[in-house]
């Protein structure tokens, strides 16, 4: 998973969100303002339901995500709608659920059960889990209230409005970088989003602001590596050396507890109660490699390189087996490449990388990109719209005459369809490439 912030405690009402008069907004200790996040596009099919005074209940398409409404919640019928979309909040895997209409107002609490599975533990651990909404300002709030079920895998709350809602981890783990070469090293850190702020024993949201490294050394203990390889810990990180050899299998596992990770009486149930052990995934590879997931999916290439293209471009490749994998494509770039960020394209809104998903000889089967098109109701296109995320070249290295270029791309690929996102699949993907030319 890739997770974040410190933060400051917001008006509300109990598990509810919404504005309590009266209460005095709690600055966090360094003063920072909470973070404003784009509001994230379609990822996948609405489902809607109309629902009146009796109640009823809805699921999301994957069903993900359940929302009750309770007998008397509302006085007439009303659609009710949710749908997957990308998701801006740092420290949340996987989409977000958009909930309409936004500006609805229940006279009793609504309940959310979110489902969790491996996908959203991986880097954190359960108890570190809460659900988490973004304000109309574009600011992620989390719920200290949220209710967690281990057995179940759930996480539910209860609430009286709609917006955007997440999954969210106070602590992770990163490895950076995520996958490393033999014989070389990555530094695991712990990330927060409560490290600094005045605790309350009470539940209004808490709104997410910038990440930050936990810096409480003494709640940081037992730094642990299941697999090939060493691992040297200090007090608020450690470090990973890969073996000389890619190990079978090539991944290894990263862990440290932590303890009374949240201070005492803050929040019911968490915190001060015991430890919580983080886990984090690190990836040994050969001299080039193409790696991460798609969807949740861990994906892992076997061929992998990287040619300019004539008048300004640059082409890097990936092969996940014979005749599938990345093709992405990267206009107006130098030649050697030099680091720098890159923007997926649409072809109304500029841009200049795009990422294919698809098998390479044909006839070609596109999988999914990293743009669709909006259509009006004659299926005319109106707009494209672009893929979240980005393309970073991080490295590039010249060894023995050869050019070695490291980065990482972001985002989310749609289906090969007109008019609209179909059924689209976030990715985080790893390389290293060498020029084939």
């Amino acid at each position: 998973m890739k997770l974040l912030p410190s933060i400051l405690l917001c008006f509300a009402i109990l598990a509810t969100g919404c504005t309590k008069s009266g209460t005095k907004e709690e600055e966090p200790d360094n003063g920072e303002p909470p973070v404003v996040y784009a509001h994230g596009t379609p990822a996948g099919d609405l489902v809607k339901k109309t629902i009146g005074a009796a109640g009823g209940t809805l699921f999301s398409k994957d069903n993900t995500l359940k929302i009750e409404v309770p007998a008397g919640a509302l006085a007439a019928n009303t659609e009710i709608s949710v749908q997957a979309v990308t998701n801006t909040l740092p420290g949340s895997p996987g989409p977000s659920y958009r909930l309409l209409p936004e500006n609805i107002k229940f006279t009793k609490p609504v309940k959310l059960t979110f489902q969790y599975t491996d996908r959203h533990l991986d880097s954190t651990s359960a108890d570190a889990l809460y659900l988490a909404f973004q304000s109309a300002d574009g600011v992620w709030q989390f719920m200290p209230n949220t209710n967690l079920n281990t057995t179940a895998r759930t996480l539910s709350v209860e609430t009286t409005h709609f917006s955007d809602w997440a999954p969210y981890a106070l602590y992770w783990l990163r490895a950076d970088p995520a996958s490393v070469l033999v014989t070389k090293t990555s530094t695991v850190w712990i990330y927060t989003a409560i490290d600094k702020y005045k605790a309350h024993a009470d539940s209004r949201p808490i709104a997410i602001r910038r990440e930050q490294v936990l810096q409480n050394s003494g709640n940081i203990r037992n730094w642990k590596l299941s697999g090939a390889g060493t691992l040297t810990p200090d007090t608020r990180f450690a470090w990973y050396r890969a073996p000389a050899k890619v190990p079978t299998p090539n991944t290894v596992t990263v862990s440290v507890d932590i303890y009374n990770f949240i201070p005492p009486g803050v929040i019911p149930g968490r915190g001060a109660t015991g430890k919580l052990i983080q886990f984090s995934k690190i990836k040994v590879v050969d001299e080039v490699y193409f790696s991460g997931t798609v969807n949740g999916t861990e994906i892992f290439c076997i061929d992998q390189h990287h040619k300019y293209i004539p008048g300004g471009g640059m082409n890097i490749s990936g092969t996940i087996r014979e005749n599938l994998g990345f093709s992405i494509v990267v206009d107006h770039v130098t030649k050697p490449v030099v680091k720098k960020h890159y923007e997926w394209f649409t072809p109304d809104k500029g841009g200049t990388a795009t990422a294919v998903y698809c098998t390479f000889k044909a006839p070609v089967n596109v999988i999914g990109k990293t743009f669709y098109s909006k259509c009006d109701e004659n299926g005319t296109v109106e707009e494209y719209m672009k893929s979240s995320g980005d393309l970073y070249i991080e490295e590039v290295e010249n060894i023995g005459g050869i050019e070695y270029i490291t980065g990482k791309l972001t985002g989310t690929f749609y289906p090969q369809i007109m008019c609209g996102p179909g059924a689209a699949q976030h990715f985080e993907l790893y390389f290293r490439t060498k020029n084939m030319q």
